[in-house]
Parts: structure tokens; sequence; C-alpha cells
């Protein structure tokens, strides 16, 4: 029995000696921890911390109506230099590194010289932590090299990166637009309107790209992504210490967009811009002819139904995958040079120029709806309804003690004194131009001036889109000018104009009457005048954009008609003078450009216009809609402004007409990418016999 107790005790002994022991060794890694540890546990606790590594997304792509392609994104090879590795150089490393980079991707077939690294590195868009790229697009034979060479190029890598492709080349450049780095004001503009707390917020870094002009500029929300992020730890002295990547997240692509443009039709008008203005220009005409640069100038055409635009060309060109890879302050230079007629500027929305005659049916609707063609007219020989023309006419209320006489009388083109009397649209069909004198100084400058003053011509342009942009959804969109007694208040004040509204003459209103004077116009929205005209009166916001898509084929937003406003005339009125604009092609000023097209089948009311401008030659202007048939909707309204190009008929008309008939007997070519096109023009290689290349084998 006293055995046991012995054995009993010896193993509550051996318990305690053990507990002891295992108790001391806690006790002592505690007092470790909290005494001498202590210090260096609490500062790497207090000093490490998360540092955010973003990386941009792959941008949406943009697609035509009917889902083609025009803006995608390509994978390339792009050299990187991480600036937490270059810190721990020093200043003889970073010169040889930079020195021997350089020389190795221009051995690949890229020029890279050392201050453009160095430049790159420098930049205020990168952070301490930053991955810089310095040569995008290189030769993928640079991965394998400089993979093989860490300690001779450290912290150098060779990634992958989406940039911007076209696969149609040029072609809706203007439309399209471009992106570029975002600068700081952007960078402020665009945060500051993000709550980056949001899930998924599309935040921005000064590294990242942004759209600059078109629809990428438009539709950058959109069209960008949700950035990537990884998350480094980083030490006191700013030493990564591993990365989290529990908390990264990857990028998500942006949205697809796609518009309302037919790729097929841009690229016919497109051709047709160049090609005509190359047809006319004569910059060595014959002594006294007038000097035709045809340096320049846009078409727009839209769906009257539904205000959406099928095409829009502007010339000259130029190219957006110029701007991929950054483009030269030269370069720059010479897209914005007014001398070489500025091919970064969208003339299509851009450019203001007088309408001339084409302006002539608004006009015409603003005579009628104030009743100046009747029996009650003031107008002496409009009370049948017609008014003679006989190439001259003389302002009956001119002082010529107060204004030069030249200014007392109004030409039209031609010389023949014969006597002429039209209709209203007769006179439209032949563009009398003392037909509308003759409405403009005896219909709306009348005496005493009654409630509207004489403004009823300015009030009828305005109804129709003139004098305020279309909202089409591109940036920089011009206004035009619809001059009256205000807009030379305004222009007297600012020491623009020498005289003000009060002095607003019957020869002011003249010209007005024939689209003429300081009466300016974008080409959009001549076009949109004319849609509102086809259509029988709504007048539709001009809309670019169908809907986005997110990448797995979701749709988004989707973009219908915009109705502003509708005329509400009287259809009697709009039928006269849609009867004057399909007198055009067939008898009318017309004629000849219309020759040989299918007019029974396929009505066309179209007007021409030949703009006068100071000290150049005249531009030639062409408006355009159709179908015009009883049971059938419309479904083009096209306009063509070429600057300095002469007549309406003999420049632009040829482009309108041919455009129209494509569009009327379904012929308009498909066009072609840039792959397509070298495929096709690809030199053919001489096979034997057997069909192997000849030298192959030698």
């Amino acid at each position: 029995m006293a055995v046991d107790d012995d054995a009993g005790r010896l193993r509550l002994r051996m318990f305690a000696f053990v507990a002891l022991i295992l108790f001391g060794a806690l006790f002592t890694r505690l007092w470790y921890l909290q005494g001498i540890e202590y210090e260096v546990l609490s500062e790497e606790a207090e000093t490490n911390v998360l540092r955010e590594v973003f990386e941009e997304a792959p941008r949406g792509r943009i697609l035509d109506r009917n889902g083609r392609v025009l803006v995608d994104n390509k994978v390339v090879d792009v050299v990187t230099i991480d600036k937490a590795v270059l810190a721990d150089l020093d200043s003889d490393e970073r010169d040889d590194l930079f020195y021997r980079l350089a020389t190795a991707i221009s051995r690949s077939g890229r020029l890279t010289k050392v201050t453009s690294i160095e430049r790159e590195v420098n930049s205020n868009e990168y952070g301490t932590f930053d991955v810089v790229p310095v040569a995008v697009d290189v030769d993928p034979s640079l991965l394998i090299f400089l993979g093989e060479r860490p300690d001779e190029f450290p912290g150098v890598a060779v990634v992958a990166r989406t940039v911007r492709t076209y696969p149609f080349g040029d072609l809706a450049a203007h439309l399209l637009g471009y992106v570029g780095p975002i600068t700081i004001d952007e960078l402020r503009e665009e945060n500051d309107r993000i709550d980056p707390a949001i899930e998924g917020a599309k935040t921005y870094q000064l590294s990242d790209e942004i759209g600059k002009t078109g629809v990428e500029r438009t539709f950058e929300a959109a069209l960008r992504g949700v950035p990537g992020v990884r998350y480094l730890e980083v030490n006191n002295v700013g030493e990564v210490i591993r990365e989290r990547s529990e908390y990264s997240r990857p990028a998500t692509p942006g949205d697809d967009l796609y518009l309302t443009i037919d790729i097929d039709l841009q690229a016919e008008a497109e051709e047709q811009l160049a090609d005509g203005l190359a047809r006319v220009r004569n910059p060595s005409p014959i002594p006294g002819e007038d000097n035709i640069l045809a340096p320049a100038g846009a078409i727009v055409a839209t769906d009257p139904t539904t205000g959406e635009l099928l095409a829009m060309a502007s010339y000259p060109t130029f190219d957006p995958a110029d701007f991929v890879n950054g483009i030269s302050f030269a370069q720059w230079d010479i897209l914005n040079d007014p001398d070489n007629y500025q091919p970064i500027l969208n003339r299509a929305i851009q450019e203001n120029y007088a309408p001339g005659s084409t302006f002539k049916p608004i006009v015409a609707l603003a005579a009628l709806e104030k009743g100046l063609l009747g029996p009650e007219s003031r107008i002496v020989e409009a009370r049948d309804g017609t008014i003679e023309d006989t190439f001259v006419y003389e302002l009956p209320t001119c002082r010529t003690d107060f204004e030069a006489s030249d200014t007392c009388t109004f030409r039209s083109p031609g010389t023949d004194p014969g006597d002429r009397t039209f209709p209203l649209d007769e006179a439209i069909s032949v563009s009398s131009d003392v037909f509308f004198y003759k409405l403009g100084a005896e219909g709306f400058f009348p005496e005493p001036r009654g409630p509207e003053g004489d403004e009823g011509i300015q009030t009828m342009a305005r109804r129709l889109g003139f004098g305020s942009d279309t909202a089409v959804q591109l940036p920089f969109e011009r206004s035009g000018v619809v001059p009256d007694r205000a807009y030379l208040d305004a222009g007297y004040d600012a020491g623009i104009f020498l005289r003000d509204g009060d002095q607003w003459f019957a020869g002011d209103t003249t010209l007005l009457a024939i689209g003429q004077g300081q009466l300016l116009v974008t080409p959009i929205q001549l076009a949109n005048a004319y849609a509102t005209l086809a259509n029988g009166g709504q007048l539709f916001q001009i809309n670019i954009a169908s809907r986005t898509a997110s990448a797995a084929g979701e749709v988004g937003i989707e973009f219908g008609p915009r109705l502003l406003s509708e005329l509400d005339l009287d259809p009697a009125d709009m039928a006269e003078v849609e009867s004057g604009l399909l007198g055009v092609p067939v008898f009318g000023t017309g004629r000849t450009v219309f020759s040989g097209f299918p007019l029974t089948s396929w009505p066309v009311a179209a007007k021409t216009g030949t703009a006068q401008v100071d000290g150049k030659a005249d531009s030639s202007v062409f408006a355009a809609y159709g179908p015009v048939l009883p049971d059938r909707e419309p479904e083009i309204a096209i306009v063509a402004i070429l600057e300095e190009a002469g007549f309406g008929s003999a420049a632009a008309g040829p482009i309108v007409r041919n455009l129209l008939e494509m569009v009327a007997t379904d012929s308009l070519p498909t066009a072609r990418t840039t792959d397509e096109s070298e495929r096709e023009f690809a030199p053919v290689v001489a096979t034997d016999e057997e069909g192997t290349d000849p030298e192959a084998s030698e």
C-alpha cells in the first residue's frame, strides 16, 4: 500500500515539474515579446503600410449601327521600369541602366533615346512605387532578351498592355476622336465627381488616358473600365515586403458603344468628299477666273425619321492611330495649323458657313406663314402669287445720301434681262435671287415695323434649329449665327461691329433672304433643318449613339429618338416649298447633276447653294433628301459644303447625287478594313508548277 502512495506522489511531482517548465517558457516568451521586442514590433506595426498600385482597364469598343468594330483594343508589349527598384540604385548605376536599355530597345526596331527614358521615369505622372512604361509596342523578342538578363536590367520588365486600334484606319476620325494622357485639370475634374468609396468607381490616376475628342470624350464614362488594383505591403523605408494578393482586384473592361453611323456610307462620303474637292481644285486658273483652291469641306447625312446621324465627313482629316503612342509637338502643330487647313477641326460641327440659296426654303416658309404671297401681300408684284425677276433688284427704300449707292442694287447671277415671272415653288427650283430679294426687303422690312419688327425670317430660322447647337453627342459644337438687331448690339458693345442694332437696314434683310450677310450655319444644322422639312416639321436632336453594352453583351443604356419641337406649319405651305425642292433635280439648278438618276421611282427634294465669301472663291453647298413618296418615309437627308469650290451644282451637287443614288439603288460598296485592303493589294508571289515559291528552296 505504501508503494502505491509513493508512486502517486512521484507522478504528481513530475506533472508539477512539467507544468512549471511550460508556464516558465510561456512567461519567458511574454516577457521577451513585451520587453525586448516591443519596440521592434510596435515600430513595424506602425510603419508597414499597404500601397495601392492601379492598373488601367481596357476601354470598351466602338461599333457602327450594324455591329462592325470601328475602334478596338490590342495587346502590345511594353517595356517598363519599376521605380521602387530604381530607388536602390545610385546615379551611375541608373545612367548605365538607361543607356543599356535604350540600346536594347533601339536594336529591336524601336528607336529610343536615353533622354526619353529619363523623361518618362522622372515625370510627375508616376508615383514612387509605380511601374513606368518607357517603350510601347516593342518587338516580342525583347521579352526573352531582357528576361534572360535580370542582373543587367534590374527593375525592367516587358508586360502586356492594351492600346486602341482602328480596323478601318482613319475613317470617321473626327467622329470617333482619340484618347491621350489625362491632364492635371482633367484629373481633378473627373475625380471630383467620382466617389471612390463606391464599389466599381472609375477613378483616375495621373498616368491614365482619357478621351480627348469625339465620342471617345463624350462617352468616356461608359467606355472607361473599372481600374484594377494591387496592394503592396511597404515598410518605413519604402521597401516592398510582399504583395497582399488577397486584397487585389482585377480590372473590368469598359462598355462597348454602338453608334448610329453606317461605316459603308461613311467610307463613301469621305471618299466622295476628297475626290470632289480634288476634281474642282484649280489653284492656277485662267486669268480673270476665280482661284479655286477647294481645300476643305464637310458632309453630314441623317435619318429624317429619327434624327440619327448616318455619316459625318470632314476634310482634311487625321489618323487617330497617331495618338496611340503619343504625338509630337511638331505633329500637333501641323494638325492645328490654319495654313494647313486644320485637319484636327471637325468642320461638320465646328465650322460656320453662309448657307447661300439652301436657306431660301426657310425664307419661303416664313413668307407663306406671314401671308406675303397672295391678295393681301404688301408686295405689289406678289399679290397674284408671283414675282418678276429681271436679274437686278433696286431697294425702293434706299437712301443714297446715307448709304453708298452700290448697296442699293442687288444682282442675280446671269445677264439675260428678259422677263421672268415665277410663283414661289418655281422660284425655289430655279433659285431666283430677285424673288427672294423682294420678299426680304419689301415683305420682312415693313414701315412701320409690326409687332415682331422685321425678324420673321430669323424667327423661322430659329424654329428650324439655326442659331443653336443640335445637341449631337460630340464636344465643341458651334451654334452658328442668326443675325438680328440684338446681335448687332452685342457686337457693337464688344467692339466687333462699327454699328449697333438701331442701324439694321433693309439691305441686311435683303441679304439674309438669300442666305448671305452675317448668317452662319454649320453643316449639321443645315442637314437637320432639311431633315425637318423631309419629315413634315419634326425637329429632332441629332443622335450619334444607339446603345451601350457590357463586354458580355448585356445592354446598358439605350438612346432613342429625341424630339425637340414640332414646327406646326400649314401642310399646304410645306407642300408648296417641297414642290419647289422637287423641281430642282428635274428642271431647276440641279437638273444636269441628276441626269440619269432614278427620279421616277426615288424622287429627290434638293437645293443648290453658292455662298459668297469675301476675298475668296465661292463655297459650294448642296442639300437634299429622299425619297419623297406619299406612302413611304424619307430615308436620308444629306448636306455637302465645299470651301472655295465654286457653284453648288458644279462641286457639292455631284457628291450628294452620287451618295443618294447608292442609297436609292442599295449599291453602297462594303467598306474594307485596313487588313482586308492590304490583303487585296498584296503583291502576288510567282510559284512553280507545284505551287511553291521557286526562290524558297534556293
